[in-house]
This record gives structure tokens, sequence and C-alpha cells, in this order.
């Protein structure tokens, strides 16, 4: 019987924090996982960044969560959040990921998804109840859920650049170990 497994995986920006979690989830698929939640990818055009999405694991499905040209939205340094997806689409992809039994994924719990309280409210109740989770955790956020979550989690992973393949294999070794 497998155990509550939890892991967390951190590192400074541009690490390569959401290739690891992406490639850890593919990798596990292949192995008959079912994987389920939340991924969070940059949005550039013509080389320049100009905001993130948040993608359904499962689905590939996305909506915006931030932009630095549009009008509305909660402000976090040159970004426009969009709470209302928050709220909504990722909220409901967790909700249903928790209520499954799934591996959950959450890239990333950052300042720009804990602007967001039902965001907060699930990502507890996540840390609570899920059997099989993996998080990507800000590097530099000392936000009391991102603290929470680091001491909630059965291993924290730091992650540097270059080594996203590497750590993808371990991570899925761990969850496949697990089981």
């Amino acid at each position: 019987m497998r155990q509550r497994l939890l892991i967390g995986v951190t590192g400074p920006p541009g690490c390569g924090k959401t290739t690891a979690v992406e490639r850890a989830s593919e990798l596990l698929k292949k192995n008959g996982f079912r994987v389920s939640g939340i991924l969070t990818r940059e949005v550039r055009v013509e080389g320049r960044r100009i905001g993130f999405d948040i993608i359904d694991v499962e689905t590939g499905a996305s909506r915006p969560l931030a932009r630095v040209s549009d009008e509305g939205g909660a402000r976090l340094g040159k970004y426009r959040v969009y709470k209302e997806n928050l709220d909504g689409f990722a909220t409901e992809l967790l909700r249903g990921a928790l209520a499954q039994d799934v591996l959950v994924v959450i890239d990333e719990v950052g300042p720009m998804e804990l602007m967001s309280q039902r965001f907060r409210q699930m990502l507890r109740q996540l840390l609570k109840e899920a059997k099989e989770s993996l998080l990507t955790l800000h590097y530099y956020s000392r936000d009391p859920i991102v603290l929470e979550a680091r001491t909630a989690v059965s291993e924290l992973i730091e992650l540097r650049r270059g080594e996203a393949v590497a750590v993808a294999e371990r991570i899925a070794k761990i969850f496949i170990n697990n089981r």
C-alpha cells in the first residue's frame, strides 16, 4: 500500500522548475499514473515575456494568469493578474483532481497564484488531504502558506539551472517506488 507522498521543487527563477515538473508528469503518465492539476507557462512574443498562462495538465486547456499589457486585474510588478482564472479555472481543476485518486500537480505556489483566496484555501486543503502531490514552490517567498507547504512536503528538492531532466527522473522514481 502506498504512503502519502508530497514532493516540493524550488529554485531561483528560470532554473527549470516547470520543465522538471512537466517532464516528471509525462514520465509518470507513461508508468500508469493518473496525473492532474496545473502548470504555469510563460507566454512570449518575439522573445519577450508578456505574461503567464495556467495550463490543465490533463487536457492542455489554458487560461491567462497574468499579462503585461492588459488593463484590469490586480497588479503585481509589471503584470496584471487574472484572479478570476485562479478562482475558477485553476481552483476547479485542483478540486476535481483532489476528489479523484490522482497525483495532483501545482506549478507554481507563488505570489501571483496566492493573490487568490480560493487558490490559497484549495492549497491548504490539498496539503492536508492529497495522497500524492508534486508542487513547485516560489524560491524567495516568505508567505506563510509557502512556508507551510515547505514543511508539509515529504521531500523538498532545490533545483539548479541545467538539472531539470535529472530532477524529473528523480521525482518520477520517488513516486514509482512509493507504489
